[in-house]
């Protein structure tokens, strides 16, 4: 008896050995990719905040090795007028885009999610055939220059972008984890479907909606195809499709620096692209955070049901 209870003690151990290196192997695993996540970010950085002889000389380096601010001086001086203006672009488009979207597709997914709502099927094939199937380009920019006239509209940024169907079947299949009793109860008290739509769904959606918000506005924020199609004029140029500009003709750059400072000067172009992506991502790198604890389980949520 003794020497079942010791051999069961050795199995044990042995399992939770086991289990422990399987743990640490996969945390190695995971902070191993986070690194190679963040290095370029961070590679960014350091070589932004260091001085451009230096930076030509020595090559990149995450550690800045002669400090300098001479980029952003740069950057935020003789462009900061282009930029704050692109900026402000950017963040009209990504919140009231994100906005639009999630009212158009949350009505949608709700639809889909009514049992009794007959052309239901039909409808979820006709969402599916453009996931598969596409028009083509051409089609679509015609559709959009000659009957939508979006050519240098503001709202070109946002319609062509304005229903994603993934986004629409994951909110759908969110809705379907919500009890129909709940809405039943709802109907014997008088409610309509729009009103149970206001007052149970999306509340009781607050997850799904929060992670499928944060897609719409990861796509809005760093979108520039939709500029590049439709935008002609600087004035209407979000962040992505002016850094892009940027990054395409650097040259550009010097020549803007120096009829704006009246003056030559050697502008530092290595360190000031990376000045211009650090001052670009860092609104979106802030607003993670704050929906992280909602994106995971909303994910998964809407993954696996329905």
């Amino acid at each position: 008896m003794n020497q079942i209870n010791v051999g069961t003690s050795a199995r044990k151990k042995k399992k939770v050995g086991s289990s422990q290196i399987l743990l640490f192997a996969f945390y190695a695993i995971v902070i191993a990719f986070a690194i190679m996540c963040l290095y370029p970010l961070l590679l960014a950085i350091g070589v932004s905040l260091t001085d451009e002889t230096f930076v030509i000389k020595n090559g990149y380096r995450v550690i800045p090795g002669e400090f300098s601010l001479a980029a952003y001086k740069i950057v935020l001086g003789s462009l900061g007028k282009n930029i704050l203006n692109a900026y402000t672009v950017t963040i009209m488009v990504t919140v009231l885009g994100t906005l639009f979207s999630l009212l158009v597709s949350s009505a949608m997914a709700y639809v889909l999610s009514i049992k009794e709502f007959r052309p239901r099927g039909f409808l979820n094939l006709f969402l599916y055939i453009p996931m598969i199937f596409s028009a083509g380009l051409l089609p679509w920019y015609i559709m959009c220059t000659k009957y939508y006239h979006l050519t240098n509209r503001f709202y070109a940024l946002i319609l062509p972008a304005t229903l994603n169907v993934f986004n629409v079947f994951l909110l759908r299949n969110f809705f379907n984890s919500i009890p129909d009793e709940m809405a039943e109860a709802a109907k014997i008290d008088g409610a309509g479907y729009l009103k149970i739509f206001s007052i149970i769904y999306l509340p009781l959606g607050k997850v799904g909606l929060v992670t499928v918000g944060m897609f719409y506005a990861l796509s809005y924020w760093n979108d520039y195809y939709l500029a590049l199609m439709f935008i002609t004029e600087q004035k209407l140029y979000p962040l992505q499709y002016y850094l892009y500009n940027m990054l395409a003709n650097v040259q550009f750059m010097a020549t803007q620096a120096n009829q704006s400072l009246g003056y030559n000067i050697n502008v530092p172009l290595e360190t000031t692209k990376m000045a211009t992506i650090c001052i670009t991502i860092g609104p979106i790198l802030l607003l993670y955070p704050f929906a992280q604890k909602y994106f995971t389980k909303g994910v998964i949520v809407g993954a696996v049901k329905g």
